[in-house]
């Protein structure tokens, strides 16, 4: 289980194993690549989806986040409420599994010191997102004391169809 903080400069967060990523572009991605552009602009993001090679949470508010990556079986409950789930994504690891800041999408690097390593084993996951937050009364303002996102893996023998929707809202920074 891996429990920690990511910072978000570009929107967005990814789960990934960078070998899975690298083998998928024949070993090695240059440096500075712009990976999402690609994945969005044209039918190579859901190639990349349904291959089980990322998990992204999109569309989200610069801010730092807490995260908690770990298998259905591991107990756990988030710090707050739930407010968004979304699910189930495909993901392949064969080496090792790293959340960080979705700019690795935008600007690859090999050495990104904002991948967060999570310790979970190479296999093959379902994957649900959830997206949570905690409140507070401060006078009569309710203040947001803490947000973030919960990756669930669920073990399969192979890889699972995606069913999670990338378009969804996945902002837990909201007040409403």
């Amino acid at each position: 289980m891996y429990l920690g903080r990511v910072d978000t400069d570009f929107n967005g967060l990814v789960l990934f194993d960078p070998s899975a990523l690298r083998q998928h572009y024949g070993g090695r991605i240059r440096e500075g690549t712009d990976l999402f552009t690609r994945y969005v602009s044209t039918d190579e993001g859901d190639e990349v989806l349904s291959k089980g090679l990322i998990v992204p949470v999109l569309a989200i508010d610069d801010a730092g986040y807490d995260i908690a990556v770990h298998l259905a079986s591991e107990p756990y409950a988030p710090p707050g409420e739930v407010l968004v789930e979304n699910g189930k994504y495909a993901l392949r690891v064969v080496e090792r599994l790293v959340v960080a800041d979705l700019l690795v999408l935008k600007e690859w690097s090999n050495k990104f010191e904002s991948w967060r390593e999570t310790g979970i084993d190479p296999g093959v996951y379902a994957v649900t997102v959830r997206g949570f937050r905690n409140m507070a009364t401060k006078g009569r303002k309710k203040q947001i004391v803490q947000a973030g996102y919960e990756f669930v893996l669920e073990p399969k023998r192979k890889l699972p169809k995606a069913s999670a929707d990338t378009g969804m809202d996945m902002k837990v920074l909201r007040l409403g």
